[in-house]
């Protein structure tokens, strides 16, 4: 009964360093980031985003497209676009 004990034990740590090492290999096989746009592609902005889970705020200064682009995310939530006054 001793040595079926041991068994289990060992088969158990064998699964578990398995599984760590799977997660390893998995980790480091995932993509790089994306390259950063080309400047010369980019146009200037003035949009502005607030998070309304904390009230942090953002100023979005270039953006690839003209259009407004998808708001950032902040506390795992799309942030909430704020109206600005238009500058004189």
């Amino acid at each position: 009964m001793d040595i079926a004990i041991r068994i289990l034990i060992a088969l158990a740590m064998a699964l578990v360093f398995y599984l760590i090492a799977v997660r390893i290999v998995r980790v480091m096989m995932a993509p790089p980031p994306p390259d950063e746009p080309d400047v010369s592609q980019l146009k200037p902005v003035d949009y502005r985003y607030r998070c309304m889970v904390c009230g942090t705020e953002v100023t979005m200064t270039a953006s690839p497209e003209a259009d407004a682009p998808d708001a950032p995310r902040h506390c795992r939530e799309d942030m909430a676009p704020v109206a600005v006054a238009p500058r004189p």
